[in-house]
């Protein structure tokens, strides 16, 4: 359950400099609350980890934005 967490915070490194310091003020609170979420409120688990999953997603596309293809 810890990998979609840890693959999040080496992606934002990766990501800084393509999401900014808005995609940044945005993406780490939302990273947290996820994170927050999974440690206080264990019987969400899998809505949480769906989020993250999520997140996580959206931060490969910004990454590899310009070689993925999406028809």
């Amino acid at each position: 359950m810890a990998i979609p967490f840890g693959i999040f915070w080496v992606m934002l490194l990766f990501t800084r400099k393509e999401l900014g310091c808005k995609g940044l003020a945005i993406c780490v609170p939302i990273g947290l609350a996820l994170l927050a979420g999974l440690l206080f409120f264990p019987p969400a688990l899998a809505y949480v980890v769906v989020g993250q999953t999520l997140l996580d997603i959206i931060l490969l596309l910004v990454l590899f934005g310009g070689d993925i293809r999406i028809n």
